[in-house]
């Protein structure tokens, strides 16, 4: 089963086109999730009660159990917290999609001392399909700061959830929500890339979600008028960013 959202009514251009679905069946969640699992595709883990955020991976899943396994959480920090809190809200981004679903923590072990845990399968994921273009998501682990000038003089600042040539996805606090509830103008930006690589250009936002699991709101939106140089060095970070993530995954 599938129940559709409409798109916000700012997602009028058709360069940023977006998606909702809440997705309940099983046999598809799984079908969803299992090309994740096989990719080694990091996972954001965001736990009830804390503003950090964690890398992980899927490692298992098992329908008849009504199971899925997860990697251990880095930075290990999030081991107690997950305990504590017996719940878990995972968000990734697959060939250009958002997954992200709350679940609970069944049991924790380890293996040659790595921990492993053990959550229900998902009873539902919500599945954002929102650009034809590839997104690299960015872990809130190694934060990025972006920072918006709006047009009445206001700056907020943020941290960057995914990127591509084309545009990206920004974590502000959920209070701020209100702040972009029915912003559609051309804003100013400014990314803080590593290596003082500062992006400033304009930027156009086309939607704003709140997750209230992880007590924020993403704000997504595409860039307009980037010259060579701001595409060249967006272009390199996102190669850069791929290359890391195949890297933090592996044993």
């Amino acid at each position: 089963m599938a129940n559709r959202e409409p798109a916000n009514s700012a997602d009028t251009d058709d360069s940023y086109v977006q998606q909702h679905e809440t997705i309940t069946s099983s046999v598809r969640i799984a079908a969803i999730l299992r090309p994740v699992m096989a990719n080694h595709t990091i996972i954001t883990a965001m736990l009830p009660g804390s503003s950090h955020f964690f890398n992980t991976a899927f490692l298992e899943m098992d329908l008849d159990k009504g199971m899925l396994v997860i990697d251990e959480l880095k930075p290990n920090t999030g081991h107690d917290l997950l305990i504590n809190a017996q719940r878990v809200t995972l968000q990734t981004m697959h060939e250009g999609v958002e997954i992200n679903f709350t679940t609970k923590l069944k049991s924790a072990s380890s293996e040659n001392g790595i921990a492993l845990y053990q959550l229900e399968f998902p009873q539902s994921i919500r599945y954002l399909q929102r650009r034809t273009s590839f997104r690299v998501p960015v872990s809130g682990a190694d934060r990025i700061d972006v920072v918006i000038h709006a047009r009445n003089e206001q700056m907020y600042c943020g941290e960057l959830s995914d990127i591509s040539l084309g545009g990206m996805c920004i974590r502000f606090p959920k209070k701020l929500a209100s702040a972009f509830a029915n912003d559609t103008e051309v804003n100013q930006c400014h990314i803080k890339l590593p290596n003082k690589q500062d992006i400033k250009c304009a930027f156009k936002i086309c939607h704003s979600i709140v997750n209230d699991a992880s007590n924020c709101v993403h704000i997504g939106g595409h860039f307009e008028r980037l010259d060579k140089a701001q595409s060249r060095a967006i272009e390199r970070f996102v190669i850069e960013q791929q290359r890391e993530n195949r890297k933090k995954m592996q044993r």
